[in-house]
């Protein structure tokens, strides 16, 4: 009897996978791990359909339940469904009406409060790139990674910032179902 337990409970183990353990799974969202200026970071992601051809994404950090605090929203604009390394361009947070590929962070802190804006930043000795790994239409399943630098936004109105000037996201794994219509 000891060795059937044994055996069962062998075999739960080496079924599990550890990656997705202490990772919260907000319904209907997404996976997204990354190193956040060299910390760890789960977040939450959500994605629906920008047109036929694209996708955008949403990742919202998972303590985004609570109501103090600070939060980070980090938003991909205009994602190829194609498989394959595509470039970011940096802009204006607020400039997404028609861009192209494009990604932008912003923090709220507190309750109601205003938080700041990170742009794209754009350097030669930054790479600023999304990698769309695989996408399924029957199922809807976007699977990637994403490296890229943000900078603050200099009409970023959040007042006594005590925010780092730039956000750095690096190796980020994410995995969404894209919601809604085409």
């Amino acid at each position: 009897m000891k060795n059937i337990l044994l055996l069962a409970l062998i075999g739960s183990m080496l079924n599990c996978d550890n990656k997705k353990i202490g990772v919260p799974q907000i319904p209907n969202c997404g996976n997204f791990m990354a190193l956040k200026n060299s910390q760890e970071w789960s977040a939450a992601s959500t994605a629906t359909f920008a047109n036929r051809d694209s996708i955008n994404v949403m990742v919202e950090e998972c303590g985004t339940f609570r109501t103090a605090g600070e939060v980070d929203w980090l938003s991909i604009n205009q994602l190829p469904t194609k498989p394959g390394t595509y470039s970011l361009r940096p802009i204006r947070w607020d400039d997404l009406n028609g861009t192209p590929l494009s990604a932008w962070v912003y923090t709220r802190i507190g309750d109601n409060t205003t938080g700041d804006r990170y742009n794209l930043y754009a350097s030669k000795t930054e790479t600023n790139e999304v990698i769309v790994d695989a996408y399924n239409p029957a199922s809807r399943q976007l699977e990637g990674h994403l490296n890229a630098t943000f900078v603050i936004d200099p009409d970023s109105d959040s007042p006594g910032r005590s925010r780092p000037d730039t956000i750095r996201i690096r190796d980020a794994i994410f995995s969404v179902v894209v919601n809604g219509a085409i």
